[in-house]
């Protein structure tokens, strides 16, 4: 629990997450682009977090073997559903 309370708080977990949902397998550049200005180590550390919470799935592309995509598993889904639903909650409520 304590890590996956540290990496959601990171400042561009949740930012990544969204945009991996958002888009149908995101590579690593469609992510740097969406997530301007983010820097290219703080991307790539906050991939790997995800990826080592299971949270994300780094595949390679079957179009050319090279190209790596993403994904979120499904306990990413499910975490950023409920967290999107937390944060409607508290939003409804008038809360800062």
């Amino acid at each position: 629990m304590d890590d996956l309370l540290r990496i959601i708080r990171r400042r561009y977990s949740l930012a990544v997450m969204n945009v991996i949902h958002a888009r149908e397998a995101p590579r690593y550049h469609d992510l740097a682009n969406a997530l301007q200005p983010i820097s290219s180590s703080t991307l790539s550390e906050t991939l790997q977090a995800l990826e080592a919470a299971r949270l994300l799935d780094r595949q390679q592309s079957p179009a050319d073997g090279q190209a790596v995509t993403y994904r979120l598993t499904p306990s990413g889904v499910k975490l950023l559903t409920r967290l999107r639903g937390l944060l409607t909650d508290l939003d409804g409520e008038g809360l800062p």
